[in-house]
């Protein structure tokens, strides 16, 4: 039910395998930017059926934010996906990143075009798509955080280890009200059920300045650091198995791995082949 409820704040993202590159780019600008996207590459499970949680998600979802191009209308995948959303009564946001013509059900709604301009195409995504989920509305009766920005956005990295693309809008939430980074990580301790990462993300708060901590416990509080050479040839080593978003999930694992080991394990579990899952940790053990 949780995962439901995450689902519905986002939106999903409809595109052929063939427009990987772009549609992953946008995605991750979008939520950059703010804007809670379902991406199946980033969100589904190496436990979960993967058609089965496709369904799950595009019925959950907020809307849909679809990729047209030549390749995408000539996908079935990707015209089953519109049509259920239509029919649902969800909205849909048709970005063109390719000069095509689109799907009949498609030529009345507001369209982007990314076909020459990205950032202003990015731009106006974003607007549409926060006008669309009423973020232009609670920004206005939403107090301002008292946290530095650039301590929220890290609180929303280390986050979205566990919560993916929802994990912005909590942040967002608790910063309004919290009184300093270490009251925003206590309450967003309380959106995490497991108990190991609900310790693994309350280990990333800072140590209050007024209270000096007993030598040893200030250690075992700090994250060890990892060599980026050994992250840069896991990205590396990555591509190999789930392609060019490699790059990302390692950026994202690593923020709140408790080591080396223990990013190694986190980024197998991005692996859905049992053998290429296996072949990895055995490349990463000899690095």
């Amino acid at each position: 039910m949780a995962m439901e409820e995450q689902q519905s704040d986002c939106f999903f993202l409809s595109y052929s395998r063939s427009d990987e590159r772009v549609a992953l780019r946008l995605a991750k600008d979008l939520r950059d930017r703010g804007i809670a996207m379902w991406v199946d590459q980033f969100d589904i499970r190496p436990s979960e059926h993967w058609d089965r949680a496709i369904e799950r998600a595009v019925t959950s979802c907020r809307g849909l934010v679809v990729i047209l191009s030549p390749r995408s209308i000539e996908s079935d995948n990707v015209m089953d996906e519109i049509s259920y959303a239509i029919d649902s009564g969800k909205s849909v946001l048709p970005v063109m990143i390719e000069k095509c013509t689109p799907p009949l059900r498609l030529t009345r709604m507001h369209l982007v075009d990314a076909t020459a301009n990205y950032e202003r195409a990015l731009q106006q995504c974003h607007d549409e798509l926060a006008r669309r989920s009423g973020s232009e509305t609670a920004s206005e009766t939403t107090p301002q955080p008292k946290i530095d920005a650039s301590e929220v956005a890290k609180v929303k990295r280390h986050l979205a280890a566990t919560h993916g693309p929802i994990a912005a809008r909590l942040v967002d939430k608790a910063a309004a009200r919290a009184g300093s980074t270490g009251d925003l990580y206590a309450i967003l301790g309380q959106h995490i059920d497991d108990e190991t990462e609900r310790a693994r993300f309350l280990a990333l708060a800072p140590t209050p300045q007024s209270a000096a901590p007993e030598h040893g416990r200030a250690e075992s509080l700090k994250t060890p650091s990892i060599d980026p050479a050994a992250i840069e040839a896991m990205s590396r080593l990555m591509t190999r198995y789930i392609g060019p978003i490699a790059a990302i999930v390692v950026k994202r694992e690593s923020c709140g791995s408790g080591g080396l080991d223990e990013l190694r394990q986190q980024l197998a579990s991005h692996i859905p082949d049992e053998r290429q899952r296996a072949e990895f940790l055995r490349e990463t053990q000899r690095e």
